[in-house]
């Protein structure tokens, strides 16, 4: 199992993560995301079995059914999540995409827009070696793709994941 991070905020990168996916799938390749959620989210509904068991101290459970399963954890601590960590409770899979870990050590892209008057984080970050954008090429970076080089971003990405530590 290898992964790679993906970043980058307001610009694209849900929609391209969703066609990169596509492509993996088309090359039989069997792909997992961890996404990061950078706001306080809840999977549940209230007053149901799940709900009720958490919120009165279960703090792992695990729903299952024939067609899904899906395992809901509170995390009390609070720290930031580690995607390497998570995807120990993947199924085994080809690839994984951490997306939206800003901070994770490991190589990865970022999306960004021309227009975007932010930061850049692969200007502080020397694990982001590629760049998706849709305006001119960053010369300062060693890999720069358009938002629709879906092919030439899918074959990037599985030539520099790294393995995932089992």
């Amino acid at each position: 199992m290898k992964i790679y991070r993906i970043c980058g905020y307001g610009s694209g990168r849900s929609a391209l993560v969703v066609k990169l996916v596509n492509e993996f799938a088309f090359r039989s390749i069997n792909v997992a995301v961890i996404k990061h959620a950078h706001k306080p989210f809840d999977m549940d509904k209230e007053g149901s079995d799940t709900w009720n068991l958490r919120h009165n101290g279960c703090p792992q459970t695990l729903i299952a059914h024939r067609e899904r399963w899906g395992l809901l954890c509170e995390t009390p601590t609070g720290g930031v999540p580690d995607p390497l960590l998570l995807a120990q409770h993947l199924a085994p899979c080809d690839l994984v995409l951490a997306v939206g870990f800003d901070e994770a050590p490991l190589p990865g892209l970022e999306v960004r827009r021309a227009d975007d008057t932010s930061a850049a984080l692969y200007q502080r970050d020397t694990l982001i070696h590629a760049l998706v954008i849709d305006g001119m090429p960053v010369t300062q970076m060693p890999f720069c793709f358009a938002h629709d080089s879906i092919e030439q971003i899918a074959a990037h990405i599985l030539q520099h994941a790294v393995a995932c530590p089992a």
